[in-house]
């Protein structure tokens, strides 16, 4: 590889899966990722990456040459936040990936009650659904440990679930739920045993779901959280306790020693540490 400025299309493809979205993250045209990847191919006399279902993944001829200049991207990040986060710069940016829930209630709070642990640091939101990996987030929170790699990880708190309906709500047998992408997630296989079918209604998020059950008066599944701000609101079944979600947050190895991320960090465990119950939760998983 003759041209070092290739190992920037490599990174980005393989972060986030599709041309357009390695295009965009590069400030380009998805025909000259295509164009790039396609010579790199050429040069190593095997394909660089291999379509699948989930979008673009690397082979094994390039596999390694993107965890080192991954790391080394990491790496170069963190020195220069190192320099930028205490001077009177412009603040460093860190991109936060997460579940929507999960920044609506918990993150965004935040911002104003920890605003000093943020000192030197802008953050980004996105929603992050279902992709596995950091893709093109620095910092991502989400469900569930994730899998390994070359990545720091730790448990921040906990998000409970149960099953609502409305004081004066009659559902006739029918709820409303999320779409069917999350049929396999704890509450909406609740929803699916309790009424024996799927969901009347369906929606994206939870906080539409909220919304759209405030309208219907049916049934659905909730954070407590949220619920418990709605007085209208009782569980389906009181015996029943909640689900319990871990919440997990991590990044690239190479960042352990950026200040950027560091702040990021302490100020998302702050956040967590401000919901009711995580005491309670921690008990109850164990």
């Amino acid at each position: 590889m003759n041209n070092w400025d290739d190992l920037r299309f490599l990174v980005a493809l393989s972060k986030t899966g599709t041309m357009t979205a390695a295009a965009k993250s590069l400030g380009t045209n998805t025909a000259t990722v295509s164009r790039r990847i396609e010579r790199l191919s050429e040069t190593l006399g095997m394909p660089a990456f291999i379509k699948t279902g989930e979008g673009w993944r690397p082979s094994e001829a390039v596999a390694s040459l993107i965890q080192l200049a991954q790391s080394f991207d990491g790496e170069l990040q963190a020195a220069l936040n190192s320099q930028a986060v205490n001077s009177e710069s412009e603040p460093v940016t860190i991109s936060v990936g997460s579940l929507p829930i999960v920044t609506s209630l918990v993150l965004f709070p935040g911002l104003t009650r920890h605003k000093p642990v943020l000192e030197g640091v802008q953050l980004t939101f996105s929603d992050r659904m279902f992709k596995e990996g950091l893709g093109d987030y620095d910092l991502v929170i989400q469900y569930a440990r994730p899998g390994h790699g070359r990545i720091v990880a730790r448990k921040v708190g906990s998000m409970s679930y149960r099953f609502y309906r409305f004081r004066d709500g009659d559902s006739g047998g029918d709820w409303a739920g999320l779409g069917e992408a999350h049929d396999d997630a704890p509450m909406m296989q609740a929803g699916l045993n309790a009424f024996g079918r799927p969901p009347r209604l369906r929606v994206d998020s939870l906080m539409a779901l909220h919304r759209l059950m405030q309208m219907t008066r049916l049934p659905g599944p909730l954070p407590e959280l949220l619920a418990e701000d709605d007085p209208d609101l009782v569980p389906l079944d009181p015996s029943i306790p909640p689900k319990v979600e871990e919440c997990w947050l991590f990044y690239h190895e190479s960042r352990r020693n950026d200040p950027g991320i560091r702040r990021a960090v302490d100020w998302v465990i702050r956040c967590f540490e401000d919901l009711p119950n995580q005491d309670r939760l921690r008990a109850a998983e164990a």
